[in-house]
């Protein structure tokens, strides 16, 4: 009888594979069922070896205890993408194949990996596309529809350029090949309005994979493309992987955007991942933005990336004017300034639409004693407590603990307590009484989370006139709000000040994001940015709405100063119930790279915020001239680690290409 042994990948933060035998023949890629300590648990098969090198305490390799599957989770493709990701993020392989598997197949169960049987066919709404494109998009369609294999192409094009329908009309070519397409784009709440016009284009199922979505959707849509019986399918950066069977292009919308990074556990880049993905498969990667990352504009300029420009906005209107508003000695009301409020007077009595961003939610984000200085913070994180009146609770918005609100202050007794900063609740709240008969739409994470809140806040916005929308960061990005004529910006300082490394690009693709939601059949159209510094050297180049003179002199001076993306960052991240361990963990780690040539460290550094979850969390900042050599440096740090007692009492975690540097 043959005895076939494999390395299994189990769904825990443990950087091997265990070895099993099985009688039966297995491919790689297969879920498994395998006895592991005292528990029954799914794994996933990684390779065949042919000796065993895994032993429990008694010396036994213990046996699958079954894999009756016929089908294997990814084929080799995805597989190797899925390898490499482990291996250049250093993250463990069991986290990282589970991260990209429905979770009702994370456990044993009854649900098994087979057809649906429901086969959706596609036709095409011509009536949809019954109108021309610009010429700009003409000459690029017909490029980018001539790409074959893996071609990475940036397509650049401003706010309201038309992007969405070069992503239609490429669609449209891949499918009549009878190949699948998967579209990415940064946040759920972007989903439903690109979602809309994919239906409106194609008379067949559109796939849609987000977190927001039940266990059993999710593991439908999943199902459903392994086994080709959708071609099309949208989705966040948990959708980077999904099985599409004969997959023809990728697709990454916004592909700057901060949101494709995961902060937490696995932290990978969906779009980078993506890009390797097409690498893999050979297919056509297509990433679009207004606002291009440095690292793409970067590989554009080494002919790495070709670059497809959409400069003019289709319905022949001008951008908006980006006006900065001196507030230095501004009475505020709620953060707004009295000029800029007449100003949004103005705006209504036309009945047009205001966007006002300001990107803090709550309602107010400090809480202080006037006696004393005392301030309201989360126990576990040491984070601000925010003010929440819908909920008449201060609400941490590390952990989301909440709290009730303190009578006296709890260090002098004064009762003197009073609240201070302004979030999208306090706005809505001045706009409400300033503008009693104009629709105010909040636009944030506490009005979008439950099911259908996106959907009906786009009726509500197409259905009205005059109205007032209040948002975060989320109120940005894509959203196409024909009405709306003027924006508001109330807390850029913030970003222009701001000490990060990466502050200006980040600051510069904000504002210029949230100006592109302005002025699509406008051409009047402007943009007010409240600002105690009218005169920085900064903002007077964002102004000009260029973003690519911003982006040319980020890219300048980060090359004389060596930072990315002309070179190559790691955060080494240790976290501990007290900052000793994390500290000693963290010098001894910057002393064994003392003599590593070519590395520079910065740190040992706390972290922001220092405190969360009751742990305190502090970080190294690894610089090296070239991503191999860090990898390379990484994985001789991994191994150091397990011979050291300081590692026993931290959990240490690394953040390659980070986007926060804090």
């Amino acid at each position: 009888m043959n005895i076939f042994y494999y390395d299994v990948a189990v769904n825990l933060p443990i950087r091997q594979c265990f070895t099993y035998k099985s009688i039966t023949s297995i491919k790689k890629g297969s879920r498994v069922v395998v006895p592991f300590g005292k528990k029954t648990i799914v794994g996933i098969v990684v390779r065949k070896i042919a000796k065993p090198n895994s032993f429990n305490k008694s010396g036994a390799i213990k046996e699958i205890i079954s894999t009756n599957e016929q089908f294997v989770c990814f084929d080799k493709s995805i597989f190797n993408t899925i390898l490499w990701a482990s291996d250049y993020y250093h993250h463990p392989i069991g986290e990282v194949i589970f991260s990209f598997i429905p979770t009702v197949l994370r456990n044993p169960g009854n649900k098994i990996i087979a057809p649906t049987s429901e086969i959706s066919t596609y036709k095409l709404n011509e009536d949809d596309k019954s109108f021309n494109l610009t010429k700009e998009q003409e000459i690029n369609l017909t490029k980018l529809k001539k790409i074959k294999g893996f071609k990475p192409s940036l397509i650049y094009g401003v706010t309201g350029s038309g992007k969405t329908e070069i992503y239609l009309r490429l669609a449209e070519e891949i499918v009549k090949e009878n190949k699948a397409i998967l579209i990415l784009v940064p946040e759920i709440n972007l989903t439903p309005q690109l979602v809309s016009r994919f239906q409106n284009r194609f008379n067949g199922d559109i796939g849609v994979y987000h977190s927001r979505m039940t266990p059993g959707q999710r593991l439908k849509v999943w199902l459903r493309s392994k086994f080709g019986e959708i071609k099309i399918v949208i989705g966040t950066r948990s959708s980077v992987l999904m099985p599409l069977k004969n997959i023809g292009a990728i697709i990454v919308d916004e592909e700057h955007d901060q949101s494709y990074k995961q902060s937490e556990g696995f932290k990978f880049s969906g779009r980078d991942l993506a890009i390797k993905r097409a690498q893999l498969e050979n297919i056509p990667v297509y990433l679009g933005s207004a606002t291009p990352s440095l690292q793409t504009l970067k590989l554009v300029k080494e002919k790495k990336y070709k670059k497809f420009d959409l400069l003019r906005r289709v319905d022949g209107k001008k951008p908006p004017k980006l006006i900065p508003l001196d507030i230095t000695n501004s009475p505020l009301v709620g953060g707004i300034a009295l000029e800029t409020m007449s100003i949004i007077g103005s705006t209504i009595k036309k009945g047009e639409q205001v966007l006002i961003f300001i990107n803090r939610r709550g309602f107010a984000p400090l809480y202080e004693c006037d006696d004393c200085g005392w301030v309201a913070s989360c126990p576990e994180c040491e984070s601000n407590l925010v003010f929440h009146k819908s909920k008449n609770r201060l609400i941490c918005h590390k952990c989301e603990s909440a709290y009730a609100l303190n009578k006296n202050c709890p260090d002098c007794n004064s009762s003197k307590l009073n609240m201070y900063g302004s979030g999208t609740e306090r706005v809505e709240d001045v706009l409400k009484s300033a503008f009693s008969n104009v629709p105010i739409i909040r636009v944030d994470h506490d009005t979008t989370k439950l099911k259908g809140s996106i959907e009906a806040i786009y009726e509500k916005v197409h259905s009205s006139n005059e109205a007032i929308l209040v948002g975060t960061q989320m109120l940005s990005k894509g959203h196409d709000f024909p009405r709306v004529t003027l924006c508001i910006i109330l807390n850029a300082d913030n970003g222009l000040i701001s000490p990060e490394i990466n502050a200006l690009e980040k600051i510069s693709q904000q504002l210029i994001q949230v100006s592109g939601r302005a002025g699509r059949n406008n051409n009047l159209a402007k943009v007010i940015i409240q600002t105690r510094y009218p005169d920085d050297i900064n903002l007077k180049q964002i102004k000009t709405g260029d973003y690519r003179l911003v982006a040319d002199q980020c890219l300048k001076v980060n090359k004389e100063l060596n930072m990315p993306p002309y070179s190559s960052i790691c955060i080494l991240r240790a976290v501990s119930p007290n900052t000793i361990s994390s500290s000693k963990f963290l010098d001894r780690t910057q002393l064994a790279l003392s003599n590593k040539k070519g590395i520079s460290t910065i740190g040992p550094l706390p972290s922001i915020p220092f405190k969360t979850k009751g742990n305190v969390r502090n970080h190294l900042i690894i610089k090296s001239p070239s991503k191999t050599y860090l990898n390379r440096v990484l994985k001789f740090l991994t191994k150091e680690f397990v011979s050291w007692p300081e590692t026993k009492k931290v959990k240490w975690s690394y953040d390659l290409d980070p986007y926060d540097m804090s």
